[in-house]
């Protein structure tokens, strides 16, 4: 990797931990939580190997089980920016995870994905313990990390694109899945496909038995994937990867519903989990909370 590209990787992530550690959360969205953070999935010692648990304090039932996975264009980011997001969606009745995984380019895509499926046979062991229900979750994943979640799933459910991949899927079932602003086009002539790619994949990336299918669009991970809620906004600088990948659903037949939440200038890219205190984004909340309850 150059050190132009490296010397930008490593300023976006100081700009990105800054904002993490900026945030305040209200105190009435901690008072029907317990966290358990930082938790281990692998023994291996690595913080990118954690998992934070958000459990509801008062249910006597089961409860629904999401998955989140951070964004950050998969070259930064972590857990702890999304905590606000994810005590949100605990405050609706759910016992949520949230995963750390290994940024690119200290490992690739599918070095991410491989931790991603380590972090769900954790937490599959995990779920009875916290009174979830056993077997299934729900995955919310934001840009980057709504572009590891389509592949998570499209993994898990076509033993072609694992083997290809050369990723070990999880054993635990996704049932539907929300994907907020998605970073779903990694190798197009844009300013993220002219940019990223050899830091996402590697040297050679082209030559990849996987390159065809990072293409999203393609029948193979459209027909593979569950029911996806698709979320964006007109000020969302990747609403087009947005309305195309939700274009290709429909062309598979994937169910697939499409949330566009309007021009307001603050409604910008992944807005809810940047500032989930905006009204326009307890509704998205809200309503992924909704979808994940009707699927």
């Amino acid at each position: 990797m150059n050190l132009i590209l490296k010397s930008t990787i490593n300023k976006k992530r100081r700009e990105f931990d800054t904002l993490s550690t900026g945030k305040t959360i209200p105190g009435a969205l901690l008072d029907n939580v317990t966290e358990f953070r930082d938790v281990p999935y692998i023994q291996d010692g690595d913080r990118a190997h954690m998992l934070d648990i958000y459990s509801p304090i008062c249910h006597a039932e089961q409860v629904s089980v999401i998955v989140n996975i951070h964004g950050g264009g998969l070259i930064m980011g972590n857990k702890e920016f999304n905590r606000h997001f994810c005590l949100s969606l605990c405050n609706h009745g759910f016992l949520v995870f949230s995963i750390e995984y290994r940024l690119c380019p200290e490992t690739t895509v599918f070095g991410q994905l491989q931790d991603i499926a380590a972090a769900m046979n954790y937490i599959d062991k995990m779920i009875p313990k916290f009174k979830g229900k056993p077997g299934i979750v729900h995955m919310v994943g934001d840009s980057a990390g709504a572009f590891l979640a389509l592949y998570t799933a499209a993994i898990q459910r076509n033993p072609m694109l694992a083997r290809t991949a050369g990723v070990r899927p999880s054993y635990l079932e996704i049932q539907s899945m929300a994907l907020i602003s998605g970073m779903f086009y990694t190798t197009r002539k844009d300013s993220i496909g002219l940019f990223l790619p050899k830091a996402l994949y590697g040297e050679g990336y082209k030559k990849h038995p996987f390159y065809p299918f990072l293409d999203p669009s393609v029948p193979a991970v459209g027909l593979s994937l569950p029911p996806c809620m698709l979320i964006t906004s007109k000020k969302d600088k990747l609403c087009g990867y947005t309305k195309d990948l939700a274009a290709a659903l429909n062309r598979c037949g994937t169910p697939c519903k499409l949330k566009n939440y309007g021009d307001d200038p603050h409604l910008y890219h992944a807005f809810c989990v940047f500032e989930p205190e905006l009204p326009e984004s307890r509704m998205v909340i809200h309503d992924i909370c909704l979808y994940f309850r009707e699927n």
